[in-house]
């Protein structure tokens, strides 16, 4: 049992050192057939802007607005998704907002419940993989 076991181990150490040599060979050689070639995606970087009022009665209903852009150009078709604080946490509540053609998205809130609250919005990117998600800033808005 201890000569098969030595084997075994000796077997191991060999296939191990192989492996140890052809990585070391591939990453240090410079022709182009033994590069080590990764699948990398470029994600291009978004900006998400978020506005609100700050102040806001209950049960009356205020405008809030916002814009995605990449480069200074409007994402038009993105889903946009508002989110709020509860309990300590962000939330996403109600439905996403579809950016039109500039990038641009509108809608109207209403607070039933008096106290301080917390809005942002996030777009959690494309399903290509090629725009990156992005979150607003943070609004604080008192509701008395």
């Amino acid at each position: 049992m201890k000569m098969k076991t030595r084997m075994i181990s000796l077997s191991i150490l060999a296939l191990l050192t192989i492996c140890v040599l052809n990585v070391a060979a591939a990453s240090s050689a410079t022709a182009p057939h033994s590069k080590i070639v990764t699948d990398a995606k470029t994600v291009t970087p978004t900006r998400l802007m978020f506005a609100c009022p700050t102040t806001a009665q209950v049960n009356q209903s205020y405008a809030v607005s916002g814009s995605l852009t990449i480069g200074g150009k409007g994402v038009g078709g993105a889903y946009i998704w508002p989110q709020c604080v509860l309990n300590g946490q962000w939330y996403t509540f109600g439905h996403p907002y579809t950016t039109d053609f500039n990038g641009n998205f509108a809608d109207t809130w209403t607070s039933s419940v008096a106290g301080v609250q917390h809005f942002r919005v996030i777009y959690f990117g494309d399903y290509a993989g090629q725009y990156a998600a992005s979150v607003s800033h943070v609004v604080t808005v008192t509701v008395s």
